[in-house]
């Protein structure tokens, strides 16, 4: 179980895009599968295919399992971490290929990608969001990859 201040302060958003930056949110977290009493209180329910999240003011309660910080961009959208990390490796890499060296550093492969076998969705062995947040510089020095970055989840933006 990670503390709030277990999460990095600043996240690059991906290797290739190290210039966009998002920081932790002060004064925010995010419950996921919380129960129906906080949802009154949220300020922003989030969707992915594991569950719902809550964004919620203040500090949380308890600490639990499905409690993360919260990033906010440049823009001041928030974000919240899944603790799903996408990776992508030189075209020709099969990310199957790499899964002892993902494993080493604590990640499973929690979802390849037919369409591209050279890209992979990882996951923490242990569901640590905090912990894979900061594994991602690991990440980035094995041999073969070229992107690595967290998932986050927002809300929509209608153009």
């Amino acid at each position: 179980m990670s503390n709030l201040s277990d999460y990095p302060t600043r996240l690059r958003a991906s290797t290739e895009h190290p210039e966009v930056i998002y920081t932790r949110a002060k004064g925010y977290h995010a419950v996921k599968n919380a129960p129906r009493a906080q949802a009154k209180r949220a300020m922003l329910a989030l969707e992915d295919d594991d569950g719902t999240y809550l964004i919620l003011e203040g500090e949380p309660k308890t600490l639990s399992d499905d409690v993360s910080a919260v990033y906010r961009s440049t823009g001041g959208a928030l974000y919240v971490p899944t603790g799903r990390v996408f990776i992508r490796l030189d075209e020709g890499a099969r990310a199957e290929a790499h899964a002892d060296a993902f494993r080493k550093l604590g990640f499973i492969i929690a979802q390849t990608l037919p369409y591209a076998p050279h890209a992979a969705w990882l996951e923490r062995e242990d569901g640590d969001v905090a912990a894979a947040l900061h594994s991602i510089g690991a990440l980035e020095q094995l041999p073969h990859v070229c992107n690595v970055e967290p998932q986050l989840l927002t809300a929509r933006a209608l153009r």
